[in-house]
């Protein structure tokens, strides 16, 4: 009968200590936020006071999760978003010192403004360190009142370094 109890309690015993191992796994994942202003060199009839905050969460697997939330939106409006490679200004088409091309590997979405704060997530298959720490590229926020035009860095309503 000892026996049983021994068992019984040495059974319960790794079960709780599993569950609690598992549990804790989340606590060493990192996240940071990173907050972006209007555009001083923006050009056009978008109200001056969006913002962005970006956040950028580790993940179990490696990869890393980028939340955008945009706040005072224009409501029925799509704003695209997304990330572009620094490059040499004198290697680009428009002498822009990015690849104008947006990297989707990195972050590439729209969300649809609601007159308030809208927020969208996408998932990268670069680590939270890389995203963070070894990236070099630009967040960019498009006007959703003009054309999208990847050369003409007066029609980005937001601009600033990737997750800096």
């Amino acid at each position: 009968m000892n026996i049983m109890k021994l068992n019984l309690f040495t059974i319960l015993f790794l079960a709780v200590a599993s569950m609690v191992l598992v549990s804790c796994g989340d606590d060493d994942l990192s996240t940071s936020d990173f907050d972006y202003d209007f555009h001083s060199a923006y050009d056009g009839d978008h109200p001056d006071d969006l913002t962005a905050k970006m956040t950028v969460t580790e993940l179990e697997s490696g990869n890393s999760m980028i939340t955008v939330e945009l706040t005072n939106t224009v409501d029925g409006e799509t704003y695209p978003m997304h990330a572009h490679d620094k490059a040499d200004a004198s290697t680009t088409p428009n002498g822009t010192p990015y690849n104008e091309s947006p990297n989707s590997a990195v972050f590439a979405t729209s969300v649809t403004g609601n007159g308030g704060t809208a927020s969208v997530s996408a998932e990268t298959t670069m680590s939270y360190t890389e995203i963070t720490s070894t990236y070099d590229g630009f967040f960019v926020v498009h006007d959703p009142l003009q054309a999208v035009n990847t050369a003409d860095v007066t029609t980005y309503v937001v601009l600033g370094d990737f997750a800096r």
